[in-house]
């Protein structure tokens, strides 16, 4: 393990540097750290000073600190790369990323030409890592049930609204996905499905019923999972047949280690009106979709997403050209409460209308969470809305109160 403390000082900052060194060579790595922190905060720089930082981090069990400190020496010192990456996969296996760990020790090897000592420690490193065994393919899914009150069903401005008509009314949904290997091959088709209803008890003509199924191959080229297939799916409003769809989509997930992974995704459904009273949503569909998903320990997730979307619709007035920006962070530890916090941003533009309409969509939600039995997790949620757009009309704003539980398996 090349751990040891580099001993290049810059003489303006000696004292902190050699109370610093004294502090490592005893094995005090907080006072070494804080130290080599102290020198570097009063001007010190180079290499060495990072780098002992680094080594203090990693003896303290900061892994993800001293994993910053050096992909930060490997940026800006190229001399040092093959050193930062070589102790970047001493991080990763330390973490049980034993795929990061391969592609650091790889990095090292590669960028280490003139340094003999690194490129046999980086070889012997590989030689240790044993190949991750495959993984079982097994079925899961979700099941969730909530209950609430929506205060804009019908997403319209409700100062325009009839009297009469009902614009808000308690609800009630039950959603579930699963999926799982069509045949015990190892890599193979699976299965993909899910169902969603939505009841309104004062306005049972918003009431909406979906169901979908598909069919997806997966490949592993590289560091990337790849899966890609048809789908179906059919929507009821109100008990009349909404729409129907038939499309096929492509997905790619890579790991970027340290328990961060990006998806990258794009799906066509070809669309056809379920009765002729939504003859005009017939048409095309295009979406790309991109998510960043980042995991902590102690329950933390974050998730960053993507998306673009493009319709050609026979009513160009419910043929949107949309792009969106959502970001959201859980803290779902395994007792006690737990919360969750999310906003997004939408920009539609209906561009082949006489009067094209430009909307705004922001998009607010919190939820309190806790760990119930058998696995199911108790959500209690609030989200809000506002839709701002060119044509006052379709301006509005909506509040969702719910609680529910959702189970994963």
């Amino acid at each position: 393990m090349l751990l040891g403390a580099l001993l290049v000082v810059a003489h303006a900052h000696a004292d902190e540097w050699t109370d610093g060194s004294a502090a490592f060579e005893r094995g005090d790595y907080a006072a070494a750290l804080e130290l080599f922190e102290a020198a570097r905060d009063s001007g010190a720089d180079g290499p060495a000073v990072h780098y002992n930082i680094a080594v203090c981090q990693y003896e303290l069990a900061r892994y993800e600190d001293a994993a910053e400190t050096f992909r930060l020496i490997a940026s800006e010192y190229p001399r040092m790369s093959g050193l930062a990456e070589y102790n970047l996969g001493l991080v990763a296996r330390r973490l049980g990323d034993t795929l990061a760990a391969s592609e650091h020790f790889l990095r090292a090897y590669r960028l280490s030409d003139d340094n003999e000592t690194i490129r046999v420690l980086a070889s012997n490193q590989l030689a240790g890592i044993e190949p991750e065994s495959e993984p079982t393919r097994s079925w899961s899914g979700a099941l969730g049930v909530r209950a609430g009150h929506d205060d804009n069903i019908a997403l319209r401005d409700t100062a325009g609204i009839p009297l009469g008509v009902t614009s808000e009314s308690p609800m009630l949904d039950v959603f579930g996905s699963v999926a799982g290997p069509i045949s015990d091959r190892l890599r193979g088709w699976e299965f993909e499905g899910g169902v969603y209803t939505v009841r309104y008890f004062d306005a049972d003509e918003f009431d909406q019923n979906d169901i979908s199924a598909g069919a997806v191959y997966e490949w592993r080229p590289g560091s990337w999972r790849v899966v890609a297939g048809p789908h179906i799916g059919a929507g009821w409003l109100g008990g009349d047949a909404f729409d129907r769809r038939v499309g096929v989509g492509v997905r790619a997930n890579r790991s970027l280690g340290y328990n961060r992974s990006v998806n990258l995704a794009y799906y066509f459904d070809d669309i056809s009106e379920g009765a002729d009273l939504f003859e005009g949503i017939k048409g095309e569909r295009h979406r790309v979709v991109a998510r960043y998903r980042q995991y902590h320990t102690g329950g933390r997730r974050l998730l960053v997403r993507l998306h673009h979307e493009e319709n050609d619709r026979r009513d160009p007035g419910v043929s949107p050209t949309r792009t969106g920006l959502a970001v959201d962070y859980r803290f779902l530890p395994e007792t006690g409460w737990g919360f969750e916090a999310g906003a997004s941003f939408r920009r539609s533009r209906f561009s082949d209308i006489p009067a094209s309409r430009t909307e705004t969509l922001v998009a607010l939600r919190s939820a309190l969470t806790r760990q119930l039995a058998g696995d199911w997790t108790l959500l209690v949620e609030y989200r809000y809305s506002d839709n701002d757009s060119s044509d006052p009309t379709f301006s509005y704003d909506r509040a969702l109160l719910t609680v529910g539980a959702i189970r994963t398996f």
